[in-house]
């Protein structure tokens, strides 16, 4: 991807502060990182979420906050130059503290639809072909009105059918899992969407898909995408328990363990 084709957003900020490194941006969560190289995995990580996953932009300020270099974030980790480094006159400003546990406000608002989140796809599944009438554009047309709960029904209605024909452990369940998932991210609810993404991909797993099949991969970094956005202390240790135990099985790019850990160990009790 050439780097003009790049969108401008989202956009994350790298901060050296007592040799520690912040991140901000959206999704990235609010405990500082110990290197440079912990907190650009981090931006891999959710670069990788993105559909398609795509690089993502990122400035990363040097420790006297006065140099600024433009990068570029892969999301198999690769890191890349995007220009040449900035100097200002003042030292730039530290990002604003966040409470142990909270994401900013800016920051926990989910992808609008149509941007860089999008219904998952029908895809091909071998046991039959898709009905005439496709159900996912009646689902995008009802989310896209604001109406969640409509859409919601009618992928739940379609969710069922599968349980009947294909059984609770098929990729044909999983697939409306993720739509429902999805769903649930437009209506900002991040913690159902989380779950959902979680259920999805153990679905996907126990019906024989390989832990690095790309659905798989892409379901397990969206349902840690959403557990990013989540706020409640208790939730997020509940579901990072359940995102613990994915990554043990679908490890995810460098540094994903790690970050769950991370923001589990800095959660208030």
């Amino acid at each position: 991807m050439l780097t003009t084709n790049v969108p401008q957003w989202p956009l994350y900020r790298l901060t050296a502060d007592d040799d520690q490194v912040t991140v901000t941006g959206p999704g990235a969560h609010s405990c500082p990182y110990p290197t440079r190289d912990d907190a650009l995995a981090a931006v891999a990580v959710l670069a990788a979420t993105l559909r398609p996953p795509r690089p993502v932009r990122a400035q990363a300020a040097d420790a006297d906050g006065r140099t600024v270099w433009p990068l570029l974030v892969h999301p198999n980790g690769t890191v890349t130059e995007d220009g040449s480094p900035t100097r200002t006159k003042t030292k730039a400003k530290k990002p604003r503290r966040q409470v142990k546990g909270q994401v900013e406000a800016a920051d926990a608002a989910p992808d609008a639809p149509g941007s860089t989140t999008q219904i998952p796809a029908a895809r091909e599944t071998g046991h039959g072909t898709q009905p005439d009438a496709d159900p996912h554009e009646a689902i995008r047309t009802a989310s896209q009105a604001g109406r969640h709960g409509e859409a919601a029904a009618i992928a739940a209605e379609h969710e069922l059918t599968a349980l009947r024909q294909y059984g609770a452990q098929s990729p044909e369940v999983a697939h409306w899992i993720e739509v429902r998932a999805y769903l649930a991210q437009q209506d900002e609810d991040p913690a159902r969407a989380c779950h959902l993404w979680l259920q999805a991909a153990v679905v996907r797993l126990n019906a024989g898909q390989d832990p690095l099949d790309p659905e798989v991969t892409e379901t397990a970094d969206r349902a840690h995408a959403a557990w990013h956005l989540v706020t409640d202390p208790r939730i997020i240790r509940d579901l990072g328990s359940g995102l613990q135990t994915l990554r043990s099985r679908v490890p995810g790019r460098r540094g994903a363990r790690a970050d769950i850990q991370k923001r589990l160990a800095a959660t208030p009790r």
